[in-house]
């Protein structure tokens, strides 16, 4: 199966990308200050439940728990450096290594990033906190290797050229979580309901609505008008078309919610740089120092609200959240999953 896929991938990719050139190992895990505790996964398992880990054991009002760290490794190879990278760059790879963290029922997503450039064949320590108030229920973690500069040289057809390509990946893991009965901090809240029986809701064959009505907390709605869609948006498997077909839907669900997200949170803030709502904060520290390559993320909230209020740079800045939404969802891999599954739904 991994050669068959692999196949695939370097068919459709238009340079040389290593779907698991990345070894990717977890081994254990921290709950907030707690002790370290193994992980005892079986050989390619890659689901690890931590829901009775972090329950709470009595029925005190308290957190059960704020923040999982998670252990573990990360190798890249000789082999997957040679094969993703051109000769003259093999000895100081132009790329950084991170793990990305990624909630469907948030719709969060993060990285952390493990190495930075350059990133030569080695293990690296990998740890990675995950508070509770960005993720729900499952989130996941896969690695990556991604170029960091561009490359101007000829005769590089066999090779991601481009900064910010990604060339290789590893193991995906699903990390399952404690779901509590008290309030929830998602990014935003989510449901489903049939948009036709509901007024306040947009007529049509809406797919889904973003709800501004509380300004403080918006809520995405998803249209169960539609059966077929709603049912494989509740799937819940890791493997198999539906799930390949459910991740596409989110990143078409997730790309205009962020972008909705995005402009009304640059919009909102004030000359002090500050925003009223926790959601707003949350969506400027996620993008906005990424918009301008910059790691002061003031100076970025200014920018982009001075770019968002003026007509001559809107265009420029929408252009702008674009990318950077491509880069952040990357459709394009969970496209090429659908793809490699046959479309067979």
């Amino acid at each position: 199966m991994t050669r068959h896929s692999q196949r695939h991938r370097t068919t459709v990719l238009p340079f040389s990308y290593r779907d698991k050139g990345v070894d990717f190992e977890l081994d254990s895990y921290t709950v907030d200050d707690g002790n370290q505790t193994a992980l005892e996964l079986n050989p390619a398992q890659t689901e690890i439940d931590l829901a009775s880990a972090v329950s709470s054991s009595d029925s005190s009002d308290d957190p059960d728990w704020n923040t999982i760290t998670l252990h573990g490794k990360l190798g890249l190879s000789e082999e997957t450096v040679q094969a993703v990278f051109p000769q003259d760059e093999r000895a100081q790879p132009p790329a950084k290594l991170y793990v990305t963290i990624r909630c469907h029922e948030t719709i969060y997503r993060d990285r952390v990033v493990i190495s930075e450039a350059p990133t030569t064949p080695g293990e690296y320590d990998v740890t990675i906190e995950v508070p509770k108030s960005t993720v729900r229920g499952t989130f996941e973690l896969r690695p990556y290797l991604v170029r960091t500069e561009s490359h101007s040289g000829e005769g590089l057809s066999d090779y991601a050229d481009q900064k910010n390509f990604r060339v290789a990946s590893g193991t995906l893991y699903y990390v399952v979580v404690d779901r509590t009965d008290g309030e929830e901090r998602a990014a935003i809240d989510g449901e489903r309901v049939r948009f036709s029986q509901n007024a306040h809701l947009p007529d049509g064959n809406k797919l889904y609505y973003l709800d501004f009505r509380n300004e403080s907390r918006p809520k995405l709605w998803i249209n169960s008008d539609h059966p077929r869609i709603a049912e494989v948006l509740q799937s819940r498997g890791s493997v198999g078309a539906e799930a390949r077909m459910r991740d596409v839907i989110l990143d078409q669900v997730s790309y205009g919610v962020w972008i909705q997200l995005l402009v009304r949170a640059g919009s909102a803030v004030d000359v002090e740089g500050d925003v009223e709502y926790e959601w707003q904060e949350m969506v400027l520290q996620t993008f906005a120092r990424n918009l301008y390559d910059t790691s002061d993320v003031s100076e970025a909230t200014h920018r982009l609200r001075d770019n968002l209020s003026d007509s001559q740079t809107l265009p420029h800045v929408i252009q702008r959240i674009d990318s950077e939404l491509q880069e952040y969802i990357n459709p394009r891999e969970q496209l090429i999953h659908l793809m490699e599954e046959g479309l067979q739904i």
